[in-house]
This record gives C-alpha cells, structure tokens and sequence, in this order.
C-alpha cells in the first residue's frame, strides 16, 4: 500500500503497527504539508456492517475529546471500499513496549505514567465516554515522557449512568474488569481497573492474573485476589501496592469512584516530578472542572505617578534648591567615566573565561554489567559517576545482586557526576511450594505448571486412606519457597493394597521351602499328606492344591502331598512327627560328682539330649522333645547304662 493516496490527500509512506481490526501507516497530508498517521479497516471487514459500525464509532468518540494526552483525530473518511480514519502521528513507542524493554519500572516513573493516564480518562468521563480497553499496547509514550491514549475503538458514548451494552464481553481479558467478564453493564470504575492492571505490570514487569485460556484468565478476574505488587517487586512501597489494589477491587463500589481520586492519591504518596493537572484541558461535556482564570478575582495595576508639569519658577524654589558648583559637577563625570571602564573590563573577562567557566569534563561510562552492587559503587567513585537506587528485577541467568543493565549505555561519553541508573538482579524468581496432596495428578501437574515448576519423580505406593491417582504426599512439603524450575517429587496412591494373590509353585520344593514360599505370597500351608513314589526324593512335594498361578484370598491354605520315597523307608511323616516324654532320674550313691548323660535316637539319629554333672542322691527331671513315631532313649551315669526305653513304649 506504500505510495498509495487516499482520499486525494494522504499518502502513504510506511506501515507501522496493525491492530485486530486495522492497520496503520504513517502518511503524509499533501495539503496542510504534515506527517499523519492512518489507520485503514482491514478489506475483510470492510463489508461487515459491525466492524464499519465500530470504526465510525471510534472516529466520533475521539473526535469528540481535545486532550494532551489523547491523540487527536484530524479527519475520516472513505476511498473506494477502504475505510480510514486520519489522526495525530506520536513518535515513540507503546507502553507495552516499554515494559518488555525496561521490565518493571521505577515507581516514580510508572506513577507518572499512571496519572497522565488518568487525566486523559478524566477528560473522557467527563465527556460520557469509557474507553473500555485501557492496555499497555494503546498507551503511547514520547521519547519526552508524554503520554497519549488512543484506540477508542470499543467506546461508548452514551448517558452518565450506563456508559456501555450489557451482555456482550468487551475488553481484552489480560485488562478487562470484572463487570467485563460477566458482560454487564460497564462504567468508569471499569477503566479504573483495567488502569490498576495496567500500572501493576508497569510496578511488577507482569499481569496480575495467567492462564492458558481466555476463560481461565477471566475466571481469575472474577473470583481470585491478586498479590500486592509490593510483594513481587520490594522496590514498590507498600502505600503504592495499597493504591494498585483498591483499584483491583472486585466490586466497583470500592474502587476510586473517578479518576482524579486516583491521581491524588499517586500524587499523595509517589512523587510525580512536576504533578499532573487533571482539569487543565478544556471539557466539551458537562464541565465539572475548574476555571481557575476565570474565577480568580480581578487585579488593577495603577500607573506609576507621573511628575507635575514644571511652571514658572518662584523665589521660594530659587531660596530651596541652591545651584551645584561647576567643579562638583566634574567630579561626578570623571567617576561614572571610571565605573563604566570598570564594567566594560569586567565583561571582557567574563567573555573570555565564561566557556572556561561553563566547561564540564566529559567521561566515559564504565561497563557495570556482571558486576556487584557494591563493585559498580567503586567503580562509578572512581570514574567521577554518582549511582540511582538501582532498579531491582528477577533473573534467571544472573546471579543475585549483579548488574543485569545500566542506562547510560557503557563507554557512553558523559559529563562529570552524570548520574547513572542500574539494573539489578535479584537471582531466580523465588516461588511457595503448593500443596498437592489430595489432587488429582493431572491437577498436580497443572498447578506446577502454572508455578513455574517441574514435575519430578512419581511413585506409586498403596494406601486405603487416598482414592487411587491422587496425591499422597510430595517433596519438597508445601509451603516451602524454592526457585522456580525446581522438580517437585510425588508419591501417587495406588489404591488399596490387593486381597487376592497368585498361589505360587511349589512342586518339586521341600517341605521346608514350600512353607517359605507360600508364606511370601500371603499363604498358607493346608494338610500335608504322605505318597510313596518310586524313584521320588522323600520329603519333597508332589501335588498342590490348588494349583500354581490360579488367584486366591491372601490367607488361603495350600494343601500338599509329600513323597514318602519308596515303599518301607522312612517316612517323611516322621521328620513332623514330635515326640515328648518326661524322664526322671535319680543320682546313685558315689563320688562327689557324676556325669549324667541323656542320648536320644529319632528320626533326626542318634545324639546327646543332656550332659550335666549332679551330686549323690541328686533327682533330675528333664523333658525330652524328639521327632519320630518311635524314639528310643538311653540315661548313662558315670558312663554306665542306668536307663534304656522306647517312646512311645512297646
């Protein structure tokens, strides 16, 4: 479209920005010789009754409002099927822009930019307008730090008591109030808000609310409280996050009701070089501002008074006013000649010395970044430089309290004591850790998300406490600040512990080892009984019931059938056969002491129960366990045989 003319007047040079639905250029206004900017309707919605409609609203909302701080619209029209309307060319830059650049800014400076804001939404409430999309992308800022407010494509002019349509949403939903969100009727107190979020991204370098859906972002508006820009950015002073929140404020009863309460309270407790002057620029509305001219009481400055006319002169004034000697009168010649040499040779020295007078040294500035706080102090000392309370911001990739930037640029060439503003980090964005216990994973994994923060580890454990797929307990605990990125670790309910086990195999295993095996599933062992097999290891299992692999209740009884090997031999029935009897003796007459020796013979062999050494007369009582239908045992007593008997007898 470059070179393009239209409406015979304008013609295009080059386009600089484009908005949802239009775009604009920078022209050139052949017949009053100026630079204008043009912003055409996009083709594709040129024949859309609506999007006409909004355009031709615009150009009357802001045609209608004359204030330094909104751009002014010169002319509309239409040039074939093109629409376009013709306004004031700002250079500089968006707000937007200037955050993305700076990040958060200083107090003072976003104060500033706050209340000149203000002033121009002042104007237009004044004149029954709400902007109804106040956001960093419509806000321009002159490289003299003017501001100016443009974009009025959603306005409505209308009466003072419903300044906008109900039911639609309106608005771009990182700004938009509440009252937006819900598409109800919407007045001052909604650019108010949307002015708060804005100021607190100019406070934080962030929105107050995130999401990943226009839904979600508008839900927040709606129902969460956002945290004091004083909290994410320490360099803000706790009455001026108190400003941004009450602007915030859900209801719009409890926000600053106009726009000239808000300016006095930034200019209460931020200094705003210069002030602002909210009722300065004339009000084509109802008025509500101040003539100051015009109510101040009027002044009258008489005349100096002149000298009377000088008549004929008497004897009383010959007698009063005796006539100077004519050598008084030289005198006084000689000394104004010399006074006026004096002036003269004074001048010429001030005109010869004033440029050295004048003369600052220049210096070049230092390259702080990467440096320390307290190294950029020396180094500015020693370059002849004064340091700003640094700006203070969150970096990932500088350390804490290392210089991220600095304005002057480094090696920038200076005057002498120049001051010097720099950027501080304060190390990685610190974030609380949430507390997930209870969730659902997914919703776990979310709020991480939505923090900054990794998933970690994930492990399943059972629980009868915690449904199945939710959260039992996390690392680190909640409420722990870390830096953002950290994995957060969780432990996942697996459900309740299962009842019903695989019975394992066990055929082929001992005895011994079956009962360990089953017992290891949550088993156990049944009846066991004896089968002579030829060929068979006695004692080692045959059969199971029932079988391996089939699903049972943890505690169920596995019953086997054990080799009893060939026909005859010892029975494995033996080994888990006990025996138990008392037997009594009683020490023969003798030598002081006398070995007694118990020896049994079961299932297991033959082998000493008891040794002891006992005195004469001396009754011994022992209960001998063995295993074995049978059991012979045999009592020794000084190594002689004293007893020899069968359990059970014969």
């Amino acid at each position: 479209m470059t070179e393009e003319v239209l409406g015979t007047r304008y013609r295009i040079l080059s386009r600089v920005g484009e908005g949802g639905m239009a775009e604009v250029y920078r022209a050139r206004d052949s017949v009053l010789n100026r630079i204008v900017a043009v912003k055409v309707l996009r083709p594709q919605f040129a024949s859309d009754e609506e999007f006409v409609e909004r355009f031709r609203r615009e150009a009357q909302a802001a045609a209608s409002l004359s204030h330094p701080n909104i751009v002014s619209i010169y002319d509309v029209g239409q040039d074939g099927d093109r629409y376009y309307i013709v306004m004031e060319y700002v250079s500089g830059k968006s707000l937007k822009d200037l955050i993305r650049e700076e990040g958060p800014l200083a107090p003072e400076k976003a104060a500033g930019i706050a209340c000149q804001i203000l002033a121009a939404l002042d104007h237009a409430h004044k004149n029954n307008i709400v902007h109804r999309d106040i956001k960093p992308h419509n806000i321009l800022v002159t490289p003299e730090g003017a501001v100016k407010v443009t974009d009025f494509g959603i306005a409505r002019a209308t009466s003072t008591s419903a300044l906008t349509e109900t039911g639609t949403i309106i608005g771009t939903v990182n700004y938009f109030s509440p009252e937006q969100a819900r598409g109800e009727t919407v007045g001052i107190g909604s650019d108010i808000y949307s002015l708060g979020v804005v100021l607190y991204e100019m406070l934080t370098g962030r929105v107050p609310f995130k999401g990943d859906t226009p839904i979600a972002i508008a839900l927040q508006h709606l129902q969460n409280t956002a945290i004091s820009p004083s909290e994410l950015n320490p360099r803000v002073p706790r009455e001026l996050g108190r400003i941004v929140m009450k602007a915030l404020e859900k209801d719009p009863s409890k926000r600053y009701q106009n726009a000239r309460d808000m300016v006095r309270a930034l200019e209460k407790y931020v200094p705003v070089p210069g002030g602002v002057r909210i009722d300065a620029a004339p009000s084509t509305g109802d008025g509500g501002g101040e003539n100051r001219a015009a109510d101040a009481p009027t002044e009258v400055f008489r005349p100096p008074a002149m000298p009377r006319a000088a008549g004929p002169k008497g004897v009383d004034d010959t007698l009063a006013k005796p006539r100077k000697s004519s050598r008084g009168v030289g005198k006084a010649v000689a000394m104004l000649v010399m006074v006026t040499l004096a002036l003269f040779s004074l001048a010429a020295v001030a005109v010869i010395k004033l440029p050295e007078w004048l003369y600052v040294e220049e210096v070049r500035v230092p390259d702080f970044t990467g440096k320390t706080l307290d190294e950029a102090k020396l180094m500015a000392e020693e370059a002849g430089l004064r340091l700003d309370e640094p700006d203070r911001r969150y970096d990932d990739s500088v350390p804490p309290n290392a210089v991220i930037s600095q304005r002057p640029a480094p090696y920038e060439k200076v005057k002498l004591n120049s001051r010097v503003l720099l950027v501080v980090s304060m190390g990685k964005e610190m974030v609380e850790v949430p507390d997930l216990k209870g969730l659902d994973v997914r919703q776990a994994v979310l709020e991480l998300e939505r923090l900054e923060l990794k998933e970690g580890i994930q492990t399943e454990e059972y629980s009868s406490d915690v449904a199945r797929g939710r959260v039992l307990s996390q690392s680190p605990e909640a409420g722990t600040r870390v830096e953002k990125g950290i994995p957060i670790d969780i432990v996942v309910s697996a459900g309740p512990e299962p009842n019903v086990v695989a019975v394992p195999d066990v055929v082929g295993a001992t005895l011994s080892d079956a009962e360990s095996r089953l017992a290891l599933a949550g088993l156990v062992k049944g009846n066991v009984t004896e089968e002579a097999r030829e060929g068979e290891t006695p004692g080692v299992v045959l059969s199971q019931v029932p079988p391996a692999g089939q699903e049972v209740q943890r505690g169920t009884a596995v019953d086997l059938v054990i080799s009893a090997g060939t026909e005859g031999s010892s029975s494995i029935l033996d080994a888990i056969t006990p025996v138990s009897t008392l037997v009594t003796i009683l020490v023969p007459p003798g030598a002081d002491q006398q070995e007694v020796r118990i020896k049994i013979n079961d299932y297991y062999g033959e082998r000493d129960y008891y040794v002891g050494m006992h005195a004469p007369g001396e009754r011994i009582e022992k209960q001998v366990n063995a295993w074995g239908r049978k059991v012979r045992i045999r009592v020794y007593i000084a190594g002689i045989l004293y007893k020899d008997e069968w359990v059970p007898k014969e």
